[in-house]
């Protein structure tokens, strides 16, 4: 019965009335990541105000992502949104509004597309076979230092290299290519080897005419984002605004995401898409066999649906459906709703935006990760559950937000409840830098205890940009402070660095990113 008043939900809700925003869309890169905000450039921010949602652009439609507590003239900082995963190689949208009627010139911009990083392709259709290449290249390093005598792995250092290359319609020709890789290296290790180049991203594809297009490699498929990647082919044909497409080939293997022959699926969807400058609406239904030694592991249907039919509303949902399932040994065909995300944005007053959501997918426990102690467990801790957030903009330079988070208690989770709040000064006298405090609360069937902290921000003429900031966690007994910077050297070079450093129990350890 639970199943079927969700199925029912979800049903209900991506149902809506269509109206026209008078907007326009910017498109930006996220530049910087600090612990607490996000940089993202544009060619400039006219149109944009504090207290504004920043979204993602990824799969056909926009995520909300950010929200804006500093703008300069080329760049905006902002807080992401529930646990929104952001990377720098990452595309963001800013919505811009329009009083009146004017021609738009739209500024195109060269940042490549990654893996889960595909944007909503906008343009003439004359261009649609000419030639076009860009990439993005980025080197890091991680060095991890710590003063405790126990421990025997560190000082250690990494080194991260991540390649993105487009090469659209080679030589003006229906073949294209695409590839996102990332190798890490960890500096005099003996036993290394090449298993940690991880592709996620190298397919070529053949486009028969505007309507119609063949890919072979690995890919994800933007109408099937949530399915992962599917190494083989698939190809897809348009008529009009629907897209129907096959899909066959393996999934990638769990544990070292190498090509792996005995996990052979093959599945086949259907899209249906509304792209305007104004308004957006995308949704498909997709069927899919999954096999481990060619005996079928698992049949689903997956549904995903996004708008922003609705003025100042965005609304996304997806979900997963098990056909089949072994029980005592014996094969059943049965319907079983086994993954399930809603997502409802509103933006009722210009300085006021909500938003909430409801997340029933599996977890994702790391088992190695760059985020430190904190980081990591409110992010493992407040995913799951019905969450609650909104941005408050009563005055000038002072915008207050926070986020609110409960799951209850399941097979596979633990009951928790969870609050951020922040408070945001943006433009203190004298010294025009921008101040933020924010407390957390979580308490969890193994956690409880309180987080809170400040950091102060301030951006020295649009190209460099520093954060400073100080966090105790009473539930680690832990105090952490860190320095960001980041310097915009040109339009297609940049630098940042970070150090933190971390006290806890007498000991000392420091991280440099």
């Amino acid at each position: 019965m639970k199943t079927r008043f969700l199925l029912l939900f979800y049903i209900f809700i991506s149902v809506a009335t269509f109206s026209q925003s008078n907007t326009i869309e910017l498109k930006g890169s996220v530049s910087f990541i600090s612990s607490e905000h996000v940089y993202v450039k544009f060619v400039n921010t006219d149109g944009i105000r504090i207290g504004d949602t920043l979204f993602l652009s990824k799969n056909n439609r926009l995520e909300p992502a950010l929200v804006v507590n500093e703008i300069s003239s080329i760049s905006c900082i902002g807080s992401t949104i529930g646990n929104k995963q952001l990377s720098i190689t990452n595309n963001i949208i800013a919505k811009k509004r329009i009083e009146i009627p004017i021609e738009v010139i739209v500024q195109k911009s060269n940042e490549s597309v990654a893996v889960n990083d595909l944007t909503i392709k906008k343009g003439s259709t004359d261009s649609l076979n000419r030639a076009h290449f860009d990439g993005r290249l980025s080197v890091s390093s991680y060095s991890n230092f710590s003063g405790d005598a126990l421990s025997k792995n560190t000082p250690n250092y990494r080194l991260k290299y991540n390649l993105a290359l487009n090469a659209e319609h080679i030589s003006n020709s229906g073949l294209s290519f695409e590839n996102y890789m990332s190798y890490t290296h960890t500096i005099n290790n003996p036993l290394e080897t090449f298993k940690d180049l991880k592709i996620y991203n190298l397919a070529f594809r053949y486009d028969f005419d505007k309507t119609s297009s063949l890919s072979f490699g690995r890919k994800i498929n933007v109408n099937t984002a949530n399915i992962g990647a599917v190494d083989g082919l698939q190809y897809e044909k348009k008529f009009n605004n629907i897209t129907v497409g096959v899909l066959a080939g393996s999934r990638p293997n769990d544990s070292t995401y190498n090509i792996d022959p005995k996990l052979l699926q093959y599945g086949a969807f259907i899209s249906h898409d509304i792209l305007t400058e104004r308004t957006s609406v995308q949704t498909s239904i997709a069927f899919f066999n999954q096999t481990n030694n060619l005996k079928t592991d698992r049949r689903y249907i997956y549904l995903q649906h996004s708008n922003s039919l609705l003025k100042n509303v965005d609304l996304f949902g997806s979900a997963e459906i098990d056909m089949y399932s072994v029980v005592k040994n014996v094969p059943t065909n049965r319907f079983d709703l086994t993954s399930m995300y809603l997502s409802l944005s509103y933006r009722p007053f210009n300085n006021l935006s909500l938003a909430m959501s409801y997340d029933a997918r599996k977890n994702v426990y790391y088992y190695e990760t760059y985020k430190n102690k904190i980081d990591s467990t409110l992010e493992k801790e407040t995913r799951q559950g019905l969450r609650f957030r909104f941005n408050y903009r009563p005055f000038k330079y002072f915008s207050w937000g926070g986020n609110a988070g409960y799951r209850v208690n399941s097979p596979i989770s633990s009951p928790s409840i969870n609050a951020i709040s922040y408070l945001t000064y943006s433009k203190l006298p004298l010294i025009d830098a921008s101040l933020t405090v924010t407390g957390t609360t979580l308490r969890t069937a193994n956690l409880s205890g309180y987080i809170y902290g400040a950091s102060m921000t301030k951006d020295f003429g649009g190209n460099l940009s520093a954060e400073l900031e100080y966090r105790k966690a009473l539930i680690f007994a832990q105090d952490i402070a860190e320095l960001s910077l980041s310097w915009r050297l040109n339009k297609s070079l940049m630098l940042s660095t970070n150090f933190e450093g971390t006290l806890e129990q007498g000991s000392v350890s420091g991280r440099v990113f």
